[in-house]
């Protein structure tokens, strides 16, 4: 069982993770409205990272 302060700390590193991958994914709607399907692109792998991390932390706990 891990600490009560380290609970907080992960999940307040969950939330910071998942709001990154929601600012890549809107980066990704921007970019592809603009048809820069390379730079949409760049910005989708970005957000699936950062959603990956999440999950890690997610598991972890």
């Amino acid at each position: 069982m891990i600490s009560k302060k380290i609970e907080e700390a992960i999940n307040k590193q969950i939330n910071e993770e998942m709001f990154s991958s929601y600012l890549y994914l809107s980066m990704t709607a921007y970019f592809d409205s603009l048809n820069l399907k390379g730079f949409a692109n760049w910005m989708m792998v970005q957000q699936k990272e950062e959603m990956d991390h999440a999950m890690k932390f997610y598991r972890y706990l």
